[in-house]
């Protein structure tokens, strides 16, 4: 690793994106509160990739007035440290997109930077873990507005008067709970943007040391010597069993079930209770995709 080599990328970023300054005014006019509080432009809600790239552009087009909160402490932001559990990314590793087309801030100069052209070369895909560290790096060059450890509790409109309407968004954070107004929200939650995590009911009714979901934080070393059954056959199924095999040893069977929208899904679920009646030893995991 050269940190003289990720200074000069740093230098490089900066005079990259002073090129591209234009227009160099903002051009929003500041808003207050009915209270005198402050007004941001936009308030994004999830710190992972897709708020970070949100941010960044609203930077590019002079909207400076905005903030970045994530519930998650630092380092927690999306799944790359936390349920994600494939060892690298599922795309090729010239991926971009958090980078806006900026070539100073792609995957590939970052890592180059560190590891030299050679190593890139040999690289087959990126490690998840390299690839949150990258991020990380995106949010420190770009100075983005990030907010951690801030969850969002509700949001409602709030009338000002002729100027129009606000919106009134409910936060908690370690200091406890406040409010932020807005002229725009964005939901940045990633995967959880389309619900609640979610387990069949027969699943769900088993002691919580026997069953766990895909998005839970998993001991998979207290699964040494147990069955343990795999519900799902999306990736999310089969990154948890294979991260279940490489550290229980011991594990006497690993079965990967498959949900089906059909009839046989109640017949799954009699050989499951079956399995349970028996005094067996099972733990169910839930692929989530």
């Amino acid at each position: 690793m050269s940190p003289r080599d990720l200074a000069e990328l740093d230098a490089r970023v900066r005079r990259d994106l002073a090129l591209i300054s234009y227009p160099e005014l903002r051009w929003l006019r500041p808003l207050v509160g009915p209270g005198g509080e402050k007004v941001l432009d936009v308030l994004i809600v999830g710190g992972g990739q897709g708020g970070q790239a949100l941010s960044f552009k609203l930077k590019l087009e002079r909207i400076d007035n905005h903030l970045v909160i994530d519930r998650g402490p630092a380092g927690a932001e999306g799944p790359w440290r936390t349920f994600g559990r494939m060892k690298t990314l599922r795309t090729w590793k010239t991926v971009t997109g958090p980078d806006l087309g900026i070539p100073s801030l792609t995957y590939q100069s970052w890592f180059e930077a560190q590891h030299g052209a050679e190593a890139f070369a040999r690289l087959n895909k990126i490690a998840r873990e390299s690839w949150s560290e990258y991020l990380h790096w995106l949010r420190r060059v770009l100075a983005l507005p990030i907010e951690v450890g801030t969850e969002m509790l509700g949001i409602e409109p709030l009338d000002i008067g002729p100027g129009g309407a606000l919106l009134s968004v409910r936060v908690k954070d370690a200091a406890g709970e406040r409010r932020i107004l807005a002229r725009h929200v964005v939901l940045a939650h990633g995967i959880e943007a389309s619900g609640r995590w979610t387990m069949p009911a027969f699943v769900e009714r088993l002691p919580p040391g026997m069953r766990a979901h895909a998005a839970d934080a998993i001991d998979f070393a207290a699964l040494r010597g147990r069955r343990v059954a795999v519900l799902g056959a999306g990736a999310s199924a089969f990154d948890n069993a294979a991260a279940a095999l490489e550290v229980a040893d011991r594990l006497r069977e690993q079965v990967a079930v498959a949900r089906r929208r059909s009839a046989a899904d109640s017949r799954l679920e009699v050989e499951l209770g079956l399995q349970i009646g028996r005094r067996e030893t099972l733990t169910g995991m839930l692929g989530t995709a």
